[in-house]
């Protein structure tokens, strides 16, 4: 986003130290670049070189197909340069479904690095889980090879069913039934 000098009357005033976080003022050209520290974000502007403290300015963004998919962030900066701290989202708390997500694809990276499923169990479950659970035909055993075909359908193409961008089914990969 470029904050440029306006010739209205009515157009919004420029004042730097309104601007929350952290803030660095360097050169870029004839124009500065600011960028802002708001505590786990950065901001970066660019302002024209003419911007006085003071100044009526307006805002302009680049148009580039990727628009639609900064808009957010362009209404924050914005929200910024009128003094309101941009919110920042909450950390979603871990689900089930992703923690399940994440040790299929654990699972998977280590078998294809050649590790056996006792070692994957080991590295997932921990130790004392294999040393007590590990069994030929036991759960944790049935978990490791559950994993293992949950992770191969997300890497032949269920992920993409997963992101919404194809519909096979209604169902989650690797939850099809054992043959």
């Amino acid at each position: 986003m470029r904050a440029a000098r306006a010739h209205d009357a009515a157009a919004r005033r420029f004042d730097l130290w309104r601007i929350p976080g952290r803030k660095r003022l360097a050169l870029d050209g004839p124009d500065l670049s600011l960028t802002a520290d708001l505590s786990a974000q950065r901001m970066r502007l660019l302002l024209a070189g003419d911007l006085t403290d003071g100044s009526a300015y307006l805002n302009t963004v680049p148009l580039r197909p990727q628009l639609r998919g900064q808009l957010d962030t362009f209404n924050a900066q914005a929200q910024a340069l009128e003094g309101h701290v941009p919110q920042v989202d909450p950390a979603r708390s871990v689900t089930r479904a992703a923690l399940l997500h994440l040790r299929a694809l654990q699972a998977l990276d280590a078998a294809q690095a050649g590790a056996s499923h006792r070692d994957i169990a080991k590295a997932l479950f921990g130790l004392e889980a294999v040393v007590f659970r590990w069994h030929e035909d036991g759960d944790l055993r049935a978990q490791v090879r559950h994993l293992l075909r949950r992770a191969e359908a997300l890497m032949n193409g269920g992920y993409l069913a997963m992101a919404g961008v194809l519909h096979l089914s209604a169902k989650h990969p690797g939850d099809e039934p054992v043959r």
